[in-house]
């Protein structure tokens, strides 16, 4: 790499950097070639390995100094006064062009590298500061929707376990989930990673964008100064706002922690024919008021049991589950008489009202009174 054969730009670069700029791998291939001693002089006379350089650059190893590297001595001596140009020209001088044509492409690329460092530095890039809204991007799919323009995402609940439990979370997820279509935010699958503060975090995601909290009761979850922390600041939220916003589900025998005593639980571990915990689950957190109420009232009446209808002229009713039996006029004769109060009896689908015919008394019985 001949001065004189290098462009225009190369050869201001280097007369204007110093060898300080270049970079490890430019470094350990210059000590490669040159810390190896030549028996062969150059035209000048001069040394062609490291002892040349020594005397063109003014340099001395000291005595005692450990000799194994000479090359790095020579740059830890001379890099901060010695330019690129300066030092090709000593290459030259000693006779080894083979040595600059070797390191040409290293040492351009390491002036290359110095080049646009320096132009990172005059030129920072402005610190972009958070806006209120990057602030609210708790979630992976708050990403989402902030790239697309659109709202924050809700959720119809969170669910708050231990890891203990994973087991019994998984079951409310794929239920909830895949069963009934409900949205539910998880701090371990949804939270956006990177999130500071992730106490504040959690609680502003459940407070402002959850409609429920659920809660995976157990031994380990009590335990647990984290759950119980966010448990506690929920359930003072909920008070204050006076509004529900807590499901306690219970998947296993425990104790229950005194702060939840006073909710009603949901137990998945006892079978119960007149509670489906799932049902009511998802009643409860489903969004969707018309379908809970629907639910709701097919579950009241699959229980109803009994059903009344109100028979005219000489028919009768029995009563068994649901079935309504006529009875005929000679058939109903047969049947004994009862006397007392209750003889009138109107009977309507769905409730009975009673007319009582008090007995006319006797004037005697009056008297008696």
């Amino acid at each position: 790499m001949d001065p004189t054969t290098v462009s225009d730009e190369h050869s201001q670069d280097f007369a204007n950097t110093t060898i300080s700029i270049l970079r490890l791998p430019t470094r350990e291939r210059l000590s490669c070639m040159l810390n190896a001693k030549k028996v062969i002089p150059s035209p000048e006379n001069i040394p062609r390995d490291w002892r040349g350089l020594c005397t063109l650059l003014n340099y001395t190893i000291p005595s005692g100094c450990d000799p194994t590297d000479p090359i790095d001595k020579i740059f830890k001596f001379c890099e901060a006064k010695t330019t690129i140009a300066h030092f090709i020209q000593c290459l030259q001088r000693i006779d080894r062009y083979d040595v600059v044509e070797e390191t040409e492409e290293l040492i351009i690329s390491d002036v290359k590298y110095f080049k646009e460092q320096c132009s990172s530095l005059a030129n920072p890039a402005p610190v972009v500061a958070p806006n209120d809204f990057d602030i609210n991007v708790i979630t992976l799919d708050d990403i989402n929707a902030s790239n697309n323009g659109l709202p924050l995402s809700r959720y119809d609940a969170f669910l708050l376990y231990d890891k203990a439990d994973i087991q019994s979370a998984t079951a409310v997820v794929e239920k909830l989930e895949t069963d009934y279509k409900l949205k539910l935010c998880l701090k371990d699958r949804d939270l956006r990673p990177g999130v500071m503060f992730e106490y504040q975090s959690i609680i502003k995601l459940i407070s402002d964008r959850c409609n429920w909290l659920i809660i995976i009761v157990s031994n380990d979850f009590s335990n647990s100064p984290w759950n119980r922390f966010i448990m506690n600041y929920i359930q003072s939220l909920a008070i204050e706002q006076r509004i529900p916003k807590i499901i306690p589900c219970v998947f296993g025998d425990c104790t229950l922690p005194q702060e939840l005593k006073c909710y009603v639980h949901l137990f998945f571990n006892k079978d119960n024919p007149f509670c489906d915990p799932w049902k009511k689950l998802r009643i409860t957190v489903s969004p969707n008021k018309s379908l809970a109420l629907t639910d709701s009232v097919e579950a009241i009446s699959s229980y109803q049991k009994l059903k009344i209808e109100e028979y005219t002229d000489n028919t009768s009713t029995t009563i068994v589950e649901k079935n309504v039996v006529k009875v005929s006029s000679e058939e109903n004769d047969l049947m004994p008489k009862t006397k007392n109060v209750f003889d009138r009896l109107v009977k309507t689908v769905g409730s009975i009202s009673i007319k009582v015919v008090p007995q006319k008394w006797s004037k005697k019985n009056k008297k008696k009174k």
